[in-house]
């Protein structure tokens, strides 16, 4: 290479040199006025903002009757709250405390633009934290660049560390001042839009023992949509950080004293954290279906709140919960609770007053109509759920008494160890080493089996039950139910108690309803499958869900076991048809135009120390109307009713609310009266036709 050749390279390469210096020093200050200059204009946020989050909350799914009469409803509301990690930030806190020095300053007036107030609000901001650092550092002339680099926290995680980096940068002291005055500058912005709350009432909320906890702070609740938003504006343009809203649906029901125990209710709790939960009802047992899927929104918002686009912004809708339509009728069950508060009221008095419920099922289906238990609460108020939680119809145990007497005859029959015409010794039956079985004060010499379930004789009974033998018996008590739960689709529902029946003392109370503890809803599902032709089905609340607004899923009914043959079946119809009758135990039962079946039940009350109570007792009625082929079955029990109206009994409190309110029921379902030639008043047409024996094979 030539001496010429070498100088032209040399040069070349000098030009080449200088040309990408030039390009890195460009690009080095491109950076500096990235991270120190832009920084200053805009608040001391390189990456533009601060990210702020907000939870979308789902709607809560509707529940309905079974006509799609909506019975919960959902009112949407916000709740204000403090992010006490940021309220304790000088660097968040300024943007307020620089916006309020600001608006007082002579110069604001001169800002005519936008762009004007800005940089004016930012050159107030930085004068607050370089007062801080400067007083921490003992000097005014502290590097302000590695102040303003630092962003704000924007997760409560590494708190610890934060809070030690913010007070190696700033002084404690003037920071703690910062806090202060900020927030009282807040909650005087805040406090015109909450009347229920003052200046000091809101820094009280904040504040607790002069500190703000670095946690969520709930401030208000039950905002209206359009209060929070005109606080929420309010807020913006004050330039207050560490306020968010976050969207509150309170549980609404549409008749609050209706259907309380099955509907149940949702409620903020001291460990359910800032949302409700489901304690009671379906709304806990299918929470997870009603419930949804929460969503979420994240952004970046500038000094003034306003969103700015950012690579890290994140929206994911909320899911909405499923509806669900119940089996029970609103109609029905009106009817039902009217009825059952019209009874309560009236065996009431001032020392005490009696529990009870009522439960209507339809056989075929196992679908309940209607259940109704008292004491009850309010939904909405919760007023009387201190007394009222406690669901009687099924999650009360009590000695059901000769209501009980269907599963020794069904037990006889059934096996053919007897018919409903075998004659039974109804004299007092006496048990070693027990008192004796009898029916004191009445005494009957001998009856039929169908008579023993006519006059309700305990003798009778436990005869009855001795035919078909303790293994036998036990056999029908299981397929009646008795012996589990019946898995309705409700929280809390509680199982039998039953003494042992091979010892001969206790067969002898368990065959008339005593030494065991079933509850109400056992019962009923066990009449239920006499009137299904001897099938029993699971009970039924939940007709279907809305797998959205136009696909509807059904729950199928359920049949759970054949507990006797269609003939054991229709003849026990029968015997109880003849209960009503005028010379039986339930003949206030008896309606003009239906034929009527059903079993009145008395049992003595328990004392807590043992023994029974001499005159107290729990009394029950279960029916089923018409006989022939019943639409429905219905139990009504009442557990300690007063005696100032009537000795109580089945036949005497609980036969005349079956008839007042099957009577309602049957004109609700426009059920058809017999013809003239079935009077009821005439025995000879008190025989349903389709209730006589039949050699239908089992199914």
């Amino acid at each position: 290479m030539t001496t010429l050749t070498k100088s032209r390279f040399a040069r070349r390469s000098l030009v080449l040199c200088g040309v990408a210096g030039g390009v890195v020093i460009w690009l080095m200050l491109g950076l500096v006025n990235i991270q120190l200059v832009s920084p200053r204009k805009t608040g001391g946020l390189p990456s533009g903002g601060i990210l702020e989050r907000e939870v979308l909350r789902p709607q809560r799914g509707r529940i309905m009757d079974a006509n799609e009469e909506i019975l919960t409803n959902n009112m949407h509301s916000s709740i204000l709250v403090a992010d006490g990690y940021h309220l304790s930030d000088p660097k968040v806190i300024s943007y307020a405390l620089a916006y309020s020095k600001a608006v007082h300053s002579p110069l604001w007036a001169e800002a005519e633009t936008e762009k004007e107030q800005e940089r004016l609000i930012s050159g107030f901001r930085r004068k607050i934290l370089n007062q801080a650092a400067s007083r921490k550092n003992g000097s005014k002339e502290y590097n302000l660049a590695k102040i303003l680099l630092q962003e704000p926290e924007e997760e409560p995680e590494g708190t610890d560390k934060a809070q030690k980096r913010m007070e190696e940068l700033y002084d404690p002291a003037t920071v703690q001042e910062y806090v202060q005055a900020h927030l009282e500058y807040a909650a005087r912005v805040i406090a015109p839009f909450l009347p229920d709350m003052s200046v000091q009432d809101i820094i009280s909320s904040v504040e607790k023992d002069g500190k703000i906890p670095k946690r969520r702070i709930v401030i208000a609740k039950n905002l209206s949509e359009e209060k929070a938003e005109l606080l929420r504006e309010a807020i913006q343009n004050a330039r207050i950080r560490g306020f968010q809203f976050e969207t509150s649906s309170k549980r609404i029901y549409s008749v609050p004293e209706c259907m309380v125990h099955i509907l149940g209710y949702i409620a903020q709790t001291e460990t359910s954290g800032p949302y409700p939960v489901a304690l009671a009802g379906l709304e806990k047992q299918l929470d997870d279906q009603l419930l949804g899927h929460d969503g979420i929104r994240e952004c970046r918002k500038d000094s003034r709140g306003r969103i700015i686009p950012s690579a890290d912004s994140r929206f994911k809708d909320a899911v909405d919960g499923l509806n669900v339509r119940l089996t029970v009728n609103m109609e029905y069950q009106t009817i039902v609770e009217e009825e059952l508060d019209a009874a309560i009221s009236f065996y009431t008095d001032s020392t005490h007053k009696p529990r009870g419920c009522i439960i209507v099922v339809e056989p075929k289906t196992g679908n309940i109509l209607a259940m109704a238990s008292r004491p009850h609460y309010n939904l909405n108020t919760r007023e009387g759920l201190r007394e009222g939680a406690y669901h009687f119809a099924v999650q009360s145990l009590y000695e059901p008494g000769s209501t009980f007497k269907i599963v020794a005859a069904t037990a006889a029959v059934d096996s053919g160890k007897a018919t409903f015409d075998t004659m039974i010794n109804c004299t007092p039956y006496i048990v070693p080493g027990s008192r004796p079985v009898t029916d004191k004060p009445r005494f009957y010499n001998a009856l039929t089996l169908a008579g023993v379930l006519k006059k309700s004789s305990n003798p009778g009974a436990f005869r009855i039950a001795l035919k078909a033998g303790w293994p036998t018996y036990k056999k029908y008590f299981d397929l009646y139910g008795f012996s589990s739960k019946t898995g309705i689709e409700l929280p809390g529902e509680t199982n039998s108690q039953c003494q042992d029946g091979s010892n001969f003392v206790n067969f002898s109370r368990i065959s008339f309803g005593y030494s065991l503890m079933v509850s109400p809803l056992q019962v009923a599902m066990a009449y239920a499958a006499i009137a299904n032709d001897g099938v029993r089905m699971r009970p039924r609340l939940v007709d279907g869900i809305y797998v959205d607004d136009k696909n509807f899923q059904p729950s199928p009914p359920v049949e759970v076991c054949r507990v006797m043959s269609i003939k054991t079946a229709r003849n026990l119809r029968n015997a109880l048809f003849h209960v009503t009758d005028m010379d039986g135990t339930a003949k206030r039962a008896r309606i003009e135009g239906y034929n009527v079946g059903g079993k009145t039940g008395t049992a003595h009350k328990v004392k807590p120390t043992g023994g029974y109570y001499e005159n107290r007792y729990t009394v029950s009625f279960v029916g089923m109307l018409p006989v022939e082929n019943p639409a429905f079955v219905c139990l009504v029990v009442i557990d300690d009713p007063t005696s100032k109206h009537c000795h109580p009994g089945g036949g005497t409190v609980c036969a005349p609310i079956f008839q007042k309110l099957a009577t309602r029921l049957a004109a609700a379902m426009n059920i058809p009266k017999n013809t003239p030639s079935a009077d009821p008043d005439k025995k000879t047409s008190r025989v349903p036709a389709s209730a006589s024996p039949s050699n239908q094979p089992r199914r």
